[in-house]
C-alpha cells in the first residue's frame, strides 16, 4: 500500500510539472494548442469513417479512417488559401490606404444630415466629439488591420514550426483516448472515473462549440458577401471575413461586423446605408433566433448575464482574443464547479456501490 502511495502522488508530481512546463513554454506549444482544436473539431468525423469501414473490415485500424479527414482539411485550407486568404490580404492593402480618406468622407456625410427645418441634425457641441471618436476609430482599425497582416505573415514565417500540427492532430486522434486514460489511471477509482466525467464533458462541450461557432461563422462568412456584392459594396471579401470572426463574439459581434459595412455604405449614399443597416439586423436576428439555436442546441447553457460578463471582462484583460474565448472557458468553468460541487455525493453513492 505504501509503494502504491509513492507512485501515486510521484505521477500526481510529474504531471503538476509537466502543466508548469506546457505553460511556461506556451508560446512554443501554439502547434500543439491548434493540434488539440483540429482533433475536436475532426474527431467526430473520423469516428464516423471508422464506423462505416468497419462495416466491411472489421479489424479496420484507426489510422486509415484518420486518412479521409486530412485530405478533407487539406483541401477545404487550399481553397481558403487560394480564393479567400490571398483576395483578402489585397482588398485590405487597399482598404488601409483610403481609409483616412473614406472616413474623411463619413465625417462630411454626418455633417450633412438635415432635419426637417433645415439644420444639421448633429448638434454644433457634439461636432468636435464625433471627429475624435472617428480619428480614434480610424486609428484602431488601421492598428487592427495592421495586426492582422502581420499576423499572416508572422504565420507565414513559422510555417515551419507549424508543420508538426498535422503530425500531432494524427498521434491525437489516434491515441487520443489511450492519453486520456493514462493520465486518468494517476487517480483512484471512483476519483478517476469522477474526473473521466468531467474530461468527457468538457470535451464534448469544447468539441461542440468549436464546430458549432465554426459552422455560424462560415455561414455568416458566405451571407455577408452576398449581401456586399448584391449591394457593390467595396472590400466584399473584407467586411464577410469580418462578420465571419466577428461571429464569435456573442451579442457584441453584430455591431463590430455591421458598422464597417454601414459607413463604407453611407459614403456611396444615405439610402443605401439604411438598406445595408436593415438587411445586417435581419440577418441577425435570423442568426440568433434561427440558425444558432438549431446548431448549437444546447452545447453552452449560460445566463445571458453570465455571457455578456465573461465577454468584458475578457476583453478588459486579454482583448479580442479574451472576448473570442471568454464564453467557451466560462462554460467550461461552469462545469468543473458543477462536478466538485456534487463530488462528495458522488464518492458517497460510489462508495456505498462498492461495498454493497
Amino acid at each position: 500500500m505504501g509503494h502504491k502511495s509513492i507512485q501515486y502522488w510521484l505521477r500526481c508530481i510529474l504531471l503538476i510539472l509537466a502543466s508548469i512546463g506546457l505553460l511556461i513554454a506556451l508560446p512554443v506549444v501554439i502547434p500543439l494548442i491548434i493540434a488539440v482544436i483540429l482533433t475536436l473539431l475532426l474527431w467526430p468525423l473520423v469516428n464516423m469513417t471508422q464506423t462505416y469501414a468497419r462495416r466491411y473490415w472489421k479489424q479496420c485500424p484507426r489510422w486509415i479512417a484518420i486518412i479521409p479527414s486530412f485530405i478533407v482539411v487539406a483541401l477545404i485550407s487550399t481553397l481558403l488559401v487560394r480564393y479567400v486568404m490571398v483576395p483578402v490580404i489585397g482588398e485590405l492593402t487597399k482598404l488601409l490606404i483610403n481609409l483616412p480618406y473614406v472616413l474623411d468622407q463619413f465625417v462630411a456625410v454626418v455633417k450633412g444630415l438635415q432635419g426637417i427645418d433645415g439644420e444639421s441634425i448633429i448638434p454644433h457641441q457634439f461636432e468636435g466629439i464625433i471627429n475624435t471618436t472617428l480619428i480614434k476609430i480610424g486609428n484602431y482599425g488601421v492598428d487592427l488591420a495592421q495586426r492582422g497582416v502581420l499576423a499572416i505573415v508572422s504565420f507565414a514565417s513559422t510555417l515551419l514550426q507549424l508543420l508538426l500540427v498535422p503530425i500531432l492532430t494524427f498521434y491525437l486522434l489516434k491515441d487520443g483516448r489511450t492519453i486520456k486514460r493514462a493520465v486518468l489511471d494517476i487517480f483512484s477509482s471512483p476519483t478517476s472515473a469522477h474526473l473521466e466525467e468531467v474530461v468527457n464533458d468538457i470535451l464534448r462541450t469544447l468539441g461542440g462549440y468549436l464546430r458549432g461557432q465554426l459552422l455560424l461563422a462560415s455561414n455568416m462568412f458566405c451571407l455577408t458577401f452576398i449581401v456586399c456584392y448584391v449591394y457593390d459594396l467595396p472590400y466584399p471579401l473584407v467586411l464577410a471575413v469580418l462578420a465571419g470572426i466577428a461571429e464569435w463574439i456573442p451579442i457584441i459581434g453584430p455591431f463590430i461586423s455591421a458598422a464597417p459595412a454601414i459607413i463604407l455604405a453611407a459614403v456611396i449614399s444615405g439610402p443605401l446605408a439604411v438598406k445595408v443597416a436593415i438587411t445586417y439586423g435581419v440577418l441577425q436576428v435570423l442568426d440568433g433566433q434561427i440558425i444558432m439555436p438549431k446548431i448549437m442546441g444546447h452545447v453552452i447553457n449560460l445566463p445571458p448575464l453570465v455571457i455578456i460578463t465573461a465577454i468584458f471582462v475578457g476583453g478588459y484583460f486579454f482583448g479580442m482574443i479574451g472576448m473570442m474565448t471568454a464564453v467557451p472557458l466560462t462554460a467550461i468553468a461552469q462545469i468543473i464547479a458543477k462536478r466538485l460541487w456534487y463530488f462528495n455525493r458522488y464518492y458517497v453513492l460510489q462508495k456505498e456501490e462498492h461495498h454493497g
